[in-house]
């Protein structure tokens, strides 16, 4: 069970730079765009954050020396993700992103790097 949850906490790392990596690409353009990869990545953080949870609460169950999570931090980091998602996808088929909105996007990307480290 640890392996998978190695696995998906890979995944997790893959999707957040590709999230991080895909917003800061686009800092020298000019105008903005909001690539897919984005988007994807952002998907793929939030359901490998989601198994993560699954699988810490079922290894939990078995071992109760496994440590819990922080559910007060998963519930924050989650919604940070979640309101980038929402952003993404009201500006995924414009033609240019506004440097409000990808600075927006970009800083609330940071954040979860900063919560999940530091918090």
């Amino acid at each position: 069970m640890e392996f998978t949850y190695n696995l998906f906490l890979t995944l997790h790392f893959i999707g957040l730079a590709g999230l991080l990596g895909g917003l800061l690409a686009q800092i020298p353009n000019k105008p903005k765009q909001l690539q897919k990869l984005v988007m994807h990545s952002g998907l793929l953080m939030l359901i490998a954050g989601l198994v993560m949870v699954g699988i810490n609460q079922m290894m939990h169950a078995d071992d109760p020396s496994v440590e819990l999570l922080d559910h007060v931090k998963i519930a924050i980091k989650s919604t940070v993700l979640i309101v980038i998602l929402a952003l993404g996808y009201l500006n995924i088929k414009k033609s240019e992103l506004s440097n409000k909105v990808w600075g927006v996007m970009t800083l609330l990307a940071t954040a979860n790097v900063v919560i999940a480290v530091f918090i």
